[in-house]
């Protein structure tokens, strides 16, 4: 499941990920983005991932074709995550972007949230 969050007048995304993602979920999300990023220009996304289980195999082909040429257009990326595995696999994200990227635990939310904004 794929959450999207936005406020008026922000260029920070807020997306949540729990479970499985879904090909539908992650186009809707890229094209949500896409539509953010045309309005403020550079933006910054906070994703939350808890409880990941995997991500379906289409999915995963329309992150690296739709979703690698939004995430250049990234600025600042934190990544809130309760599996140590994301943690480590964080450096991959650079090959696809130049964003500033740090990842946090799930129980420094608030802290991810005020370096995304900083």
């Amino acid at each position: 499941m794929i959450l999207y969050h936005t406020s008026p007048d922000s260029s920070v995304v807020e997306i949540s990920v729990e479970g499985k993602i879904t090909d539908h979920e992650l186009r809707e999300a890229i094209e949500r983005m896409r539509g953010d990023i045309e309005v403020n220009g550079k933006t910054r996304v906070l994703e939350r991932i808890e409880h990941f289980s995997g991500i379906e195999p289409k999915a995963l082909w329309t992150d690296l074709t739709l979703g690698v040429s939004v995430a250049r257009k990234v600025s600042r990326a934190a990544v809130v995550a309760d599996a140590r595995w994301i943690h480590a696999s964080m450096h991959l994200a650079r090959f696809f972007t130049k964003a500033e990227i740090k990842a946090f635990h799930v129980n420094e939310l608030d802290q991810a949230r005020a370096w995304i904004n900083a």
